[in-house]
């Protein structure tokens, strides 16, 4: 996944045209923001198409990142008055279901729609496929009721870190050894979609590592993905072969003498 929009479904049932668009701006240094925010109050309401807007992140990892402390981020919409002009709302109501700002959704997308195609006919309700994008929602707007929109934070599924992300001291590409079935990885790849494509709510738990009771029978994340660096949060390293826990696998003991520690098994290893 780049840092260009998803591209929308196409099918029929779920096409979902949105005509915003984000674009990253740079971080401005200390002096930049003081003089930004003094601006900002001289001329609200004006250029609304060049305002350069901050997203704190929501998102609080347990690690840390090599080269900076925050996946705050800096972005404009276009057309950003068109944006601006439409009413903010805290929920919006999609096939009698409520989803709320702050929570987290299914997305379709291509392969989704063709998978329910494929096992129905097109007939029947909808069926969640683990194939969906996630999201969670930071914003909704809407200029009335045919045209809702949501400005969400992409979560990644491991399969989908891009090549030359920074994972420590390496560069890394997709599922790791110790990313789990079902883990997803907190970002910062902002977008707008239009809420038709929203398919269910999800449930999303942080995992903090030392409770395992987070991620019973539920999707969760522990790392974050700055798209703009590209560079993940560091995971905990349970013994002294500095191996991240994958929580699908089993414990075992390190058979180091230096170690003499548990941690999980990976593949082939038992």
């Amino acid at each position: 996944m780049s840092n260009r929009k998803r591209s929308r479904s196409v099918g029929e049932e779920n096409r979902a045209e949105c005509p915003f668009t984000i674009s990253y701006a740079p971080d401005p240094s200390r002096a930049d923001q003081e003089r930004y925010k003094n601006k900002k109050r001289k001329r609200d309401g004006q250029d609304d198409d060049k305002r350069v807007q901050i997203q704190i992140s929501p998102f609080s990892p347990t690690g840390s990142f090599e080269t900076h402390d925050t996946m705050d981020l800096y972005y404009t919409v276009e057309p950003g008055k068109r944006w601006q002009d439409m009413t903010r709302y805290n929920s919006f109501v999609l096939n009698s279901i409520k989803y709320y700002s702050e929570g987290f959704v299914y997305v379709a997308n291509e392969s989704t729609v063709e998978h329910q195609k494929a096992t129905n006919d097109g007939k029947g309700g909808y069926k969640k496929s683990n194939d969906e994008w996630v999201a969670r929602i930071l914003e909704i707007r809407a200029s009335d009721e045919h045209h809702v929109y949501a400005r969400v934070y992409w979560m990644y599924w491991p399969d989908e870190l891009p090549p030359g992300t920074i994972d420590r001291k390496k560069t890394v590409q997709g599922r790791q050894p110790y990313h789990g079935t079902n883990e997803l990885i907190a970002s910062n790849h902002m977008d707008i979609i239009n809420v038709v494509s929203v398919t269910a709510p999800a449930i999303v738990n942080q995992w903090i590592e030392s409770d395992d009771e987070e991620i019973q029978g539920a999707l969760y994340w522990r790392q974050a993905y700055d798209c703009c660096k590209p560079q993940l949060s560091s995971v905990g390293i349970i013994c002294k072969c500095e191996a991240p826990a994958n929580p699908d696998k089993m414990l075992i003991g390190c058979t180091s003498s230096e170690c003499e520690q548990t941690h999980r098994a990976f593949e082939g290893e038992i």
